[in-house]
């Protein structure tokens, strides 16, 4: 009998349904169920990762269930073609991401203490809470992903079936080339330094919806950093750093025009040369403390002003603004 049961557990294993979030899984395993009783003998070490209240048999009417040790054994109305559902946190999953060049690839990071053999496979991004119990609460990071089958409040990617054995897996689930823009940035406060510090990153429509997850850069086989992409949906702008740039300098002259007890005047000109052999997107956007009045060839916004410019190798750029500022 404990053979029989061991066979049909193994049978249902192999068309195993699992839908994978960055705190646990849910695990859907179909079965054929005998009449008013049926024993789970449960893999080593599924019992104490289970997920309070998540074990259930679906398809059928349950009655009582006795838990011992390896096991549950489960009392119901009915026989047949059934379900058995439960949440673990022996399995957990997380998105990345790998930008080579102008190609971008979204990837699945599943950890396993499970052996699982899923016909269907599933990563899920959303607001998904479960309640607190022996183990942390497991909330998901909001997300965008598409796809054809969607809950109410999160959205679901298929990933190729794949088995789960004990440690990690990782799977590429989209690779698509995108529009890419380098990017050199300077966003703080009103600087009357020499020099502004630019930071260096990367612009491109999300060519995917995207959730947010760790991006690494490679660019013709050199790593250049990681960043980290926003949540973003198909065709939205996305825009992350990598860190200070060592090449490009922005510099700038500050005169000081008039003073008083209240406020303060200043001219202040920036001059910006691109240093590399490839067009880069100039974005500078400083903050000035209220009230503030300000005068240039600038973009004007309600807490200071935005300028940016694609300047090709070598190009130059220069802009001048008045400012009166409060002392």
């Amino acid at each position: 009998m404990r053979t029989l049961a061991l066979l049909a557990l193994l049978a249902s294993a192999l068309a195993q349904t699992v839908t994978v979030y960055p705190g646990f899984a849910e695990v859907k395993e179909p079965l054929t169920l005998p009449r008013s009783s049926w024993t789970f003998l449960a893999p080593e070490g599924l019992l104490e990762s289970l997920i309070p209240g998540s074990l259930a048999l679906l398809g059928v009417e349950e009655e009582a269930r006795r838990w011992a040790p390896g096991g549950v054994v489960f009392f119901y109305k009915g026989e047949g073609k059934a379900e058995l559902r439960y949440l673990t946190q022996a399995v957990s999953g997380a998105v990345f991401y790998v930008l080579e060049d102008s190609t971008l690839s979204a990837w699945a990071r599943i950890s396993s203490r499970l052996d699982l053999s899923p016909k269907a496979l599933f990563l899920v991004a959303g607001e998904v809470p479960v309640l607190p119990s022996a183990q942390p609460k497991a909330l998901l990071e909001r997300s965008a992903f598409s796809s054809p089958e969607e809950g109410f409040g999160v959205r679901r990617y298929t990933l190729p079936p794949f088995p789960l054995k004990p440690g990690t897996t990782e799977l590429r689930f989209a690779k698509k080339e995108v529009a890419l823009e380098r990017v050199l940035s300077y966003e703080g406060g009103f600087s009357t330094r020499e020099v502004l510090p630019l930071v260096r990153g990367y612009r491109f429509p999300a060519p995917f919806p995207l959730a947010p997850g760790a991006v690494e850069v490679r660019e013709k086989g050199v790593f250049l950093g990681q960043g980290r992409l926003p949540l973003a949906g198909e065709g939205e702008e996305v825009r992350f750093d990598l860190g200070p740039d060592l090449e490009a300098r922005a510099l700038r002259t500050l005169r000081l025009l008039s003073q008083d007890e209240k406020e303060a005047t200043f001219e202040v000109e920036t001059r910006f040369k691109n240093p590399y052999p490839y067009p880069v997107l100039l974005r500078v956007q400083e903050v000035f403390p209220r009230p503030f009045r300000l005068e240039g060839e600038v973009q004007l916004l309600p807490e200071g002003y935005r300028l940016e410019r694609r300047l090709l190798a070598g190009e130059e750029v220069f802009w001048r603004y008045r400012v009166r500022l409060p002392r």
